[in-house]
C-alpha cells in the first residue's frame, strides 16, 4: 500500500504504520511540532509574568485595591490566570502566582498577596 509522507508529502512503501519516508522527515515533523507547542507554552507564560509584574507593582505601591480599568490601562489581561476558586463567602477569586484578586460589584479588584 502506498501512503504519503506526513511531512514532505512524498508518496513511500513500507509497513502499515509507518508515516514517514525517512528519518530526516521523522525528525523534521517532530521537531516543528515542538516548537509549535513551546511557542504557545512561552506565549501563556510571558502574559502570565506580565500580569503578575502588574498586580506586583500596584502591590509594591501599598495599592490594595484599584478599579478594573486601572488594570485593564496596564495592559492586564484577565484571561489568564494560573487557577481560579471561590472563597468562604462563595466569591470567585482568581490567582496569577502569589497575588490573589477579586472584583466587586463596584467594578473594583483587591490584591491580596499570599
Amino acid at each position: 500500500m502506498e501512503r504519503k509522507c506526513l511531512e514532505c508529502g512524498q508518496a513511500f512503501n513500507g509497513r502499515s504504520d509507518k508515516k514517514f519516508c525517512c528519518d530526516l522527515c521523522r525528525n523534521a515533523y517532530h521537531n516543528r511540532i515542538y516548537r509549535q507547542q513551546k511557542s504557545l507554552i512561552s506565549q501563556v507564560n510571558s502574559r502570565l509574568a506580565a500580569n503578575r509584574k502588574i498586580l506586583e507593582n500596584l502591590y509594591t505601591a501599598g495599592v490594595r485595591k484599584v478599579p478594573k480599568n486601572r488594570l485593564e490601562e496596564e495592559k492586564f489581561d484577565f484571561g489568564h490566570y494560573t487557577s481560579r476558586s471561590r472563597n468562604k463567602l462563595g466569591k470567585v477569586t482568581y490567582r496569577c502566582y502569589e497575588y490573589t484578586y477579586y472584583s466587586d460589584l463596584h467594578r473594583n479588584v483587591t490584591i491580596v498577596k499570599d
